[in-house]
């Protein structure tokens, strides 16, 4: 019984997502998301709207060829869309800089485009697409309520989903697969674990209070990857989770099998 309320919850706190993104978004990221949705600009998905109370604008991205050292709303809506793609390029801050070249050039690889670092027409045409899914169907690896989920955080992007759970609790494996970083990170992780599955797809789970495994081991679904702590950048005990496709980050949510109760 006790097993069932805790699904139970998970799959409310679920189905209200977009509330829980909408609380972590600066009011001019939120309605920068907001004008994107409204003029259509996303097909095939549709990132969490963040309701903060604040006007929409009028989307911007489109009108015009964007380049590095370009500002402006749209250049900060590239920022965006690249972001839901799963190609984050740091603040969304309407400043077309380096890290938006990385970013930009990485996915105009990933699908094909000339990588020219110019938000041209084919390479917005290709942002308005369906992001990438894992081929594989992959488990919760903590059943727990959802903290802070994929989409706009602040003036930056957060590309995992954040499941709330008590120092301790066993972390398992998505899927089957072989562990390629079991240890310590920098950049915030903490102890992080990440699994290659097969077909491009990744797990990533940080904040470990310990690690269980090791690099090269194979593993199967279920698996105890470690147990959920707050190593890293981690305000109190959580399991930060990332999916990867093909280097992108994808929103875990719609990558998890839905929980039957």
């Amino acid at each position: 019984m006790q097993r069932r309320a805790v699904i139970s919850l998970v799959t409310a706190l679920c189905i209200a997502l977009g509330a829980a993104a909408a609380a972590s978004a600066q009011p001019e990221t939120a309605s920068l998301d907001l004008a994107l949705r409204a003029g259509g600009f996303y097909t095939g998905f549709a990132p969490a709207a963040a309701r903060t109370g604040a006007a929409p604008v009028r989307a911007q991205l489109g009108r015009r060829a964007l380049r590095r050292g370009e500002t402006g709303s749209d250049v900060a809506e590239l920022q965006l869309a690249l972001a839901w793609q799963g190609f984050p390029s740091g603040a969304i801050d309407g400043h077309f800089g380096l890290e938006l070249v990385a970013a930009l050039t990485r996915f105009q690889r990933r699908d094909g485009l000339p990588a020219n670092a110019v938000a041209d027409t084919a390479t917005i045409a290709a942002l308005r697409h369906e992001p990438a899914a894992p081929a594989i169907p992959l488990a919760w690896p903590v059943l727990a309520p959802v903290g802070s989920r994929f989409g706009p955080r602040g003036d930056r992007f957060h590309e995992g989903v954040d499941l709330i759970a008590d120092s301790g609790t066993d972390v398992i494996a998505a899927a089957p697969g072989r562990v390629t970083w079991a240890g310590p990170r920098d950049g915030g992780w903490g102890n992080l674990v990440t699994v290659a599955h097969g077909h491009d797809v990744r797990t990533m789970y940080a904040h470990l209070s310990t690690v269980d495994v090791r690099v090269g081991e194979w593993v199967a679904g279920g698996t105890v990857l470690g147990r959920v702590g707050a190593t890293g950048d981690a305000s109190g005990p959580h399991l930060h989770f990332e999916v990867r496709v093909g280097g992108a980050a994808v929103d875990p949510l719609r990558a998890l099998v839905p929980l039957a109760y």
